[in-house]
């Protein structure tokens, strides 16, 4: 069985989920890179049709941050990585941003074939890196008004999900920007867009799928 998903320098606190500058984002006037969007302007959602982004915060960290702090590299997913020609070109993620799984395997274990599971736990299948080549990176995350299911590179990933891990993995000024603007937001976890497998139990789905051969995006 491949070992998946359980790269040591990759740790539970983590930096929020994030995209990187180059990242092409579904909205309704194209793809727009994800470093041009602005506040306001409207983000395909697999569930909501097309939602305004309520907020955008970015933040980079160079070489020496990286070194101290290699788990915040990035995970690089390969083109095609997930299966039936997605991600359509090389995204690069934040080790916790959620990357949409569909699998009959994810059925199984979860009771829906549809879940989100961090970049983190799925370093080791084929394709699928931690960017080392990367000697420094800035990270961009939005808000919706809900968490939801975007489309990244022509991949599927969430939204800034403003649970309370995430809200750890956001700088200080950032928060309580958040705070200040969307106080009902963080009053009470929004609901996640699809079920959030953790730790252990990511780690075996991708086990799984490395051990019958099967795509993450069926």
């Amino acid at each position: 069985m491949a070992k998946v998903g359980f790269n040591p320098e990759i740790k539970d606190v983590e930096i929020a989920p994030c995209f990187t500058p180059g990242t092409m984002i579904a909205t309704d006037q194209g793809e727009v890179a994800v470093e041009d969007l602005v506040a306001g302007d409207r983000v395909w959602t697999r569930d909501r049709g097309y939602q305004p982004i309520s907020w955008i915060g970015s933040r980079r960290l160079n070489a020496a941050a990286l070194d101290v702090s290699p788990n915040l590299r990035p995970i690089r997913i390969a083109a095609g990585a997930l299966g039936n020609g997605t991600p359509e070109r090389d995204l690069v993620v934040s080790p916790q941003h959620r990357i949409l799984i569909r699998s009959a395997i994810a059925g199984r274990m979860f009771g829906a074939d549809e879940v989100l599971v961090g970049a983190k736990h799925l370093v080791g299948l084929p394709g699928i890196t931690v960017a080392r080549d990367m000697a420094q990176v800035e990270y961009i995350h939005f808000l919706l008004d809900g968490h939801a299911i975007v489309r990244s590179n022509g991949a599927e990933t969430e939204s800034l999900y403003l649970g309370p891990e995430a809200l750890k993995g956001i700088p200080d000024a950032a928060r309580a920007e958040i705070r200040q603007l969307f106080p009902e937001l963080i009053a009470s976890a929004p609901e996640p867009a699809r079920h959030l497998p953790r730790g252990r139990l990511a780690r075996k789905l991708a086990e799984r799928h490395a051990a019958n051969e099967r795509v993450l995006v069926s």
